[in-house]
């Protein structure tokens, strides 16, 4: 399993989504989602891991490193009868931390089967850092700033900046569609997205790509229908939510 806990030395400052704490029938998904990410303990959390969480039994949870100096937000991206999968968030006082969890139902019991994190090397920051500091970058190295900052973003910032320009968006996809190639590479630079391609594998999807790095990718696609996106899953498309009808943001590792 990639290693996804963290250690927090900061106060943490989390918001939830409501002023009073909330309360969840024991053993149903959002329990175990509070538990593991909110609570200072999680007893007898081994009944409640699967697969290569067991492998992890002896770290500690995320809530327990926070040990109640903050609080989560998250919500559901998909829930089956037999799976759930709930996007969460850790917001410290300089940057949010996204993670994802993936809950299956064993028999009547709800179990946490893996969290992942897009979890970006050092390296990445550094050169972001660097790009910043430069006044008046050429225009590729400018539209390249661009792609890093998003590809830094957070979920919530990604959705936000989706939403903001979706009309960019659309003409883009306009674009691409008419094979209008220099002008789509134009469209492509100032929305600071490096690559928009179709896949013979989700037919009725457009994919705009922020950036890749090795098997790590960030963007967004266009797709009439939910039914025509890519399955969720712990090692490909580790997220997938829609901003807008039509729209949504994507991470895969």
């Amino acid at each position: 399993m990639r290693k996804i806990f963290l250690t927090i030395s900061i106060l943490i400052l989390v918001f939830n989504y409501q002023i009073f704490p909330q309360q969840f029938s024991e053993g149903s998904p959002e329990w175990l989602i509070d538990m593991f990410f909110n609570k200072d303990s999680f007893p007898g959390k081994t009944n409640y891991f699967f697969g290569e969480m067991v492998e992890e039994s002896d770290q500690k949870t995320i809530g327990e490193e926070l040990n109640g100096k903050g609080g989560i937000l998250f919500h559901q991206l998909i829930a089956t009868n037999s799976n759930c999968v709930f996007a969460v968030e850790v917001q410290s006082e300089n940057k949010t931390i996204d993670f994802y969890a993936y809950l299956v139902k064993m028999e009547s019991n709800w179990k946490l089967m893996a969290i992942r994190r897009f979890f970006l090397p050092e390296f990445i920051y550094t050169v972001l850092d660097s790009l910043q500091k430069i006044q008046n970058l050429p225009a590729n190295d400018s539209a390249f700033l661009l792609s890093l900052q998003l590809f830094t973003k957070s979920d919530r910032e990604l959705r936000n900046y989706l939403s903001v320009n979706q009309q960019k968006f659309q003409e883009l996809i306009s674009l691409f569609a008419n094979n209008e190639k220099d002008k789509a590479d134009i469209a492509l630079a100032e929305v600071g997205c490096t690559a928009i391609y179709n896949d013979k594998k989700y037919p009725g999807c457009t994919f705009i790509q922020i950036l890749q790095f090795k098997n790590m990718e960030a963007g967004f696609i266009h797709a009439a229908d939910s039914a025509f996106l890519p399955a969720i899953s712990l090692d490909e498309f580790i997220y997938i939510e829609e901003v807008v009808p039509e729209w949504f943001v994507f991470r895969v590792m």
